[in-house]
């Protein structure tokens, strides 16, 4: 059920009537507002052999009005990214497919001088810098890849504030509940994230960019939407701080700010805790994300006495949230993710790669760098009976 509670600096836009989806649609169906939105896609090639990404292909090709898609791909060779065409061909959009790994892109990549290693952050800075040398499109709309639960109305839902003139927002993040038939989703939001920022708030009750990340309801949601002007004026991180990243580099902007309700239920796919694997899944990710927010918000210390007494009343509290709701609870899964984020923000915070240059920048050292990501993307090859890989 939706409220209309209002938290900090930013504006939560609820879904109060029956009708919300459709006002926010209704305000797309104009050729010269809908055509000028693009829909960003970073994906792993994996997504394509999943359930996920071929229904979420089957929804956004219902959005008549949609001017653009942008796909890109990591982790692809010639035969699986000619398969990923095959599947996008489908999508009566403009629809770009960018194959991340290729040749043509080493080359773009050398001859501007970065190095972007694979991942959400450096697949996302090529979409933007693909929608800019497109040069038909004023609104990005960026997804995650892997929405199990995926609704076409999500790309209107986060596009609306933007496009209609009555609102003006600049940064719209999308939030919603993570959970399923086996419980409560999202750790690293309820259990890290959380119970990090609480603490850090009692230990420094000054911290504007503290009350600002906790105005979000969701601030790791992988859905926003944006300017494409301010999309090009943000340098774009390389690591699994990138959400809270962005948030960040938002506000720097001084730009207006909203968070909208997209769902009632939202999943995907998730990542094993990695107790002992420091590098991979929810470990690797919890400690980007803990030295992105210490880095980004000017601090050094974390109370840590402080940050386990919150995660412990935050396990109390989604237990009793689980219960009135009829949801399973695995208490011991729970002290299990509690224990390694405890663990972790008592560690020296990692030296974080350092970002991709925004696009505005990178034009000002290249002035041709637009075009030769065009034709780097061009040059790529393209499925039988793909609709379009360009303009």
């Amino acid at each position: 059920m939706a409220d209309f509670h209002q938290r900090g600096p930013i504006t939560t836009l609820h879904r109060l009537t029956a009708n919300a989806h459709a006002e926010a649609a209704s305000s797309l169906s104009d050729p010269d507002v809908g055509n000028r939105v693009a829909l960003l896609l970073p994906c792993l090639i994996t997504e394509f052999n999943g359930p996920a990404l071929p229904e979420m292909v089957n929804q956004i090709s219902s959005l008549e009005w949609l001017g653009r898609v942008i796909v890109g791909i990591d982790g692809a060779n010639k035969s699986s990214f000619t398969n990923a065409q095959q599947l996008l061909a489908s999508l009566p959009q403009k629809t770009t497919v960018m194959w991340n790994d290729s040749a043509a892109m080493e080359a773009f990549d050398h001859g501007v001088g970065v190095a972007p290693k694979p991942g959400k952050g450096s697949n996302l800075w090529r979409c933007i810098g693909a929608v800019a040398a497109f040069g038909d499109i004023d609104t990005i709309v960026v997804h995650d890849a892997d929405i199990s639960t995926y609704e076409s109305s999500f790309v209107a839902r986060l596009a609306h504030p933007i496009v209609d003139e009555r609102l003006g927002f600049d940064f719209v993040k999308g939030f919603y509940p993570r959970f399923d038939r086996h419980g409560l989703n999202g750790r690293v939001t309820r259990l890290l994230v959380g119970p990090l920022l609480e603490s850090l708030a009692s230990s420094t009750p000054t911290n504007q960019d503290i009350s600002y990340l906790q105005s979000f309801r969701y601030p790791l949601a992988g859905e926003f939407a944006t300017r494409l002007s301010t999309a090009t004026s943000l340098a774009i991180p390389e690591h699994w701080g990138v959400d809270i990243s962005l948030l960040m580099a938002a506000r720097a902007s001084k730009c207006r700010i909203a968070q909208t309700d997209l769902t009632d239920n939202y999943d995907h796919k998730h990542r094993s805790l990695s107790l002992d694997h420091p590098e991979s899944g929810l470990h690797r990710m919890a400690r980007d994300i803990i030295s992105t927010t210490l880095s980004l918000s000017g601090v050094t210390v974390v109370d840590a006495p402080e940050f386990d007494r919150k995660a412990s009343e935050t396990i109390a509290a989604h237990r009793a949230n689980a219960i009135s709701n009829s949801l399973p609870f695995d208490d011991a899964q729970e002290e299990s993710a509690v224990a390694l984020f405890c663990k972790l923000i008592r560690e020296e915070p990692s030296l974080l790669p350092s970002d991709l240059p925004a696009w505005d920048q990178l034009e000002k050292q290249f002035p041709d760098c637009l075009g030769e990501l065009k034709s780097a993307v061009e040059s790529q090859s393209t499925a039988p009976g793909s609709r379009e890989i360009s303009p």
